[in-house]
């Protein structure tokens, strides 16, 4: 079967996958640099294509579907696939996700929310500057940093990066609740609590840190707003790996501003470099975060690390594997619509 790797972004992930595919599989690569000429020749033969991110903002690699005629699953090599448009997709072609970032991303997550209670960056900043005014040692609150040892940690979307992102809480001492739409029978593992998404007032009510880890969809647009920001204690935390777009923007630059809440990280954004092609670096909202001190801004980066990549890469061989063999690979999200 044939292969085609589309953008350099699969390079990290090439020697994991001809390493686990072996020979059942031809692999070819292209780059936007080679031209959409080049792409549309070797689309035709290929029976699956991995396109990476810089393929999909620089390469129109979608516009070429219509001369992908042997093609039956299109393999994203992350985990988001809620840009995808399947009335655009031709009928009857698999698109598949891939896992292995939830580990990175879970440290990312207790990192950032360790560092958010010890005030580090504001703390290191000002010591960097010569100020010892934040020593802790006058028992002054406004000196002193938090635990977060018998706090309460909520996620929303409790999915693999909830689960190992729950079990390094778990070892901290806190206590963990957890999300999804729908309420399970039993508790999963390493939560206190679990509830549906009806019960989100509890969780945003008692957690001392919320992290979005859930979709992007028309029932998570916006998810957080004004009036969920509301239902937040003033001394909790709010931590993004999700989407932008689960954060109503302006509503959470308020509240963060106006210090209605303790403060935030977010890795993800509501504007891109390609999603703002006419600026080279463009800032990641219409909102100065960046002024906001009671923030930590990342690019991101949280699910990026040579780990990653290679359980990446992993991930990708099984869901090809499957699907050779005639098995609905793991990473299934949905077939294309469109009829050409």
């Amino acid at each position: 079967m044939n292969l085609l790797l589309l953008g350099e972004k699969c390079n990290p992930l090439l020697p994991g996958l001809k390493k686990g595919l072996e020979e059942s599989w031809k692999i070819n690569k292209w780059q936007p640099s080679e031209g959409p000429e080049k792409l549309s020749e070797l689309i035709k033969s290929a029976d699956a294509i991995v396109p990476a991110g810089d393929a999909l903002m620089y390469g129109n690699v979608f516009s070429h579907l219509p001369d992908a005629k042997n093609l039956k699953l299109i393999q994203i090599p992350f985990a988001g696939t809620e840009w995808i448009d399947k009335n655009l997709i031709p009928s009857g072609i698999m698109i598949v996700n891939c896992a292995g970032h939830e580990i990175p991303i879970s440290e990312y997550i207790i990192g950032t929310v360790i560092a958010l209670t010890l005030d580090l960056v504001r703390t290191e900043t000002g010591f960097r500057n010569g100020s010892w005014e934040r020593t802790g040692t006058l028992s002054d609150p406004e000196t002193m940093h938090g635990e977060v040892f018998g706090k309460t940690l909520g996620i929303i979307g409790y999915g693999l990066i909830g689960i190992e992102t729950a079990k390094r809480a778990k070892s901290l001492g806190m206590k963990v609740y957890g999300i999804n739409r729908k309420a399970k029978a039993d508790i999963p593992q390493f939560l206190d609590w679990h509830g549906s998404i009806d019960e989100l007032d509890k969780l945003l009510k008692e957690s001392d840190y919320i992290v979005l880890a859930c979709d992007l969809n028309e029932s998570s647009k916006n998810l957080i707003n004004k009036d969920t920001l509301k239902e937040m204690k003033k001394t909790s935390y709010l931590i993004n790996i999700s989407r932008g777009n689960v954060c109503n923007e302006e509503d959470l630059f308020n509240h963060l501003k106006e210090k209605k809440i303790a403060g935030a990280a977010i890795d993800t954004w509501w504007i891109y470099p390609y999603t703002n092609k006419n600026i080279k670096n463009p800032r990641p909202s219409k909102f100065p975060f960046q002024d906001l001190k009671n923030i930590i801004m990342t690019p991101h980066n949280s699910a990026h690390t040579m780990e990653s990549d290679e359980r990446r890469a992993i991930s990708i061989v099984n869901n090809l594997k499957d699907f050779e063999n005639g098995i609905e690979p793991p990473g299934f999200v949905f077939y294309g619509n469109a009829e050409l």
